[in-house]
């Protein structure tokens, strides 16, 4: 008996030794294993960085941007209609203002009395001056045979170049009686006021009624549908930049709205330098500042998201600089 307890002890021993070893190769193989698996990953965040991450140049100094059309008179008057809402969209050639035209049409129809005066004395002028050219042919022949006087001749010759200078002044007259009826006619066309391009109507200020007067701001027409992004990037972000390079554009009015887009130009200076009053280096007090670049970036069209849109929205913008 006491040699079957010993051997049982023995046996219970080797269990545990057994086990202990079996759990110790099991961490150092969950370790190993575990290790493999994080070199593996950062062998792929590496490699996926070399080939592709260390290209994208990013930055979230970026905003929608559009060509807007400010839309200003051309002619003083009042206004009598605005055929057009806030936030309604418009085609070009839309009417977008109507001015009062009654002192326009008084100036069209003046300036076409003008002109019919002054084709009037442009006529009794075209006679005069043929009738003394006239004149001289008739006796210039009578001056070479002495059957005139050369003072009678001189007469008559000074007398065909005052109608001559004559004709010229009515010729003229009736040039500026012409001009000042297209002027007429043209500032009577611009009563009407249009829209330039298709877009969406913003920024109406114009009331009904209101007196305008040449250059004052009315509203604007927002062509939401070839809006683009300008990014700033960094001075030490762009050396790789070139146009046609492609571009993920992410807008934040939507969290996951990505759109295509390529680098369509870069600006000759930096944003500073458009600035109104530029910065000045020249100074005991100098601390370099990193200059940041406009980059324009051309939104690709036709993709979902894009009508969300709209100018002065801000965005994320990343560059693949690899082509």
């Amino acid at each position: 008996m006491p040699d079957d307890a010993g051997f049982r002890l023995d046996t219970t021993r080797a269990t545990a030794k057994v086990r202990a070893m079996a759990q110790s190769i099991g961490r150092r193989g969950l370790l190993i294993a575990g290790g493999a698996i994080a070199l593996v990953l950062v062998a792929i965040w590496g490699g996926n960085w070399f080939f592709v991450g260390r290209h994208m140049v990013s930055t979230e100094n970026a905003y929608v941007r559009a060509d807007i059309s400010l839309i200003s008179p051309q002619v003083q008057g009042y206004v009598r209609a605005i055929p057009v809402a806030e936030n309604q969209s418009v085609h070009a050639g839309d009417v977008l203002v109507e001015i009062d035209p009654t002192d326009n049409q008084a100036q069209v129809a003046a300036a076409r009395a003008a002109l019919a005066q002054a084709q009037g004395a442009r006529a009794s002028e075209q006679a005069d001056s043929a009738w003394a050219a006239a004149e001289v042919r008739r006796y210039r022949p009578l001056a070479e045979r002495g059957l005139l006087s050369p003072a009678r001749m001189q007469q008559i010759e000074i007398q065909a170049r005052q109608a001559g200078g004559g004709l010229a002044a009515a010729n003229a007259a009736v040039a500026a009686a012409q001009a000042q009826l297209q002027q007429a006619e043209l500032d009577l066309e611009r009563t009407t006021i249009r829209a330039p391009i298709d877009g969406v109507v913003g920024d109406r200020q114009v009331q009904l009624g209101q007196l305008v007067r040449v250059g004052a701001p009315l509203m604007s027409v927002v062509p939401l549908q070839s809006v683009y992004v300008v990014a700033n990037f960094k001075e030490t972000q762009i050396e790789s930049f070139r146009p046609g390079q492609p571009v993920i554009i992410r807008a934040d009015i939507a969290h996951n709205l990505r759109l295509r887009g390529t680098v369509e130009s870069i600006a000759p200076a930096s944003g500073t330098e458009f600035s109104i009053i530029p910065t000045d280096t020249a100074t005991g007090n100098f601390t370099k500042i990193v200059q940041r670049v406009p980059v324009r970036i051309r939104i690709e069209p036709g993709q979902d998201g894009l009508e969300l849109l709209r100018p002065g929205l801000s965005a994320n913008v990343t560059v693949d600089t690899r082509e």
